[in-house]
């Protein structure tokens, strides 16, 4: 695995992730106005889910760096 493409993938990672807990802290902090909650709910679950496709990403490419791993040791 080239380290550069990981520290780079680990740091949007990070960012995204802390941008969901950011937003989903303020979702909970500002009063339940109409507008603001449904924008801040959609904002939630669009980080969420690209927190979430980052995380996949990541582990898939470690799994199969493992098993590349491995199958040059048998």
């Amino acid at each position: 695995m080239e380290a550069g493409w990981e520290r780079d993938h680990v740091r949007q990672m990070v960012a995204v992730m802390l941008s969901t807990f950011v937003t989903l802290w303020l979702l909970l902090l500002l009063p339940f106005d109409e507008p603001w909650n449904w924008l801040m709910v959609c904002l939630v679950l669009a980080l969420t889910a690209a927190s979430l496709r980052m995380l996949a990403q990541l582990v898939r490419r470690r799994r199969e760096e493992y098993w590349h791993e491995r199958e040059k040791e048998n």
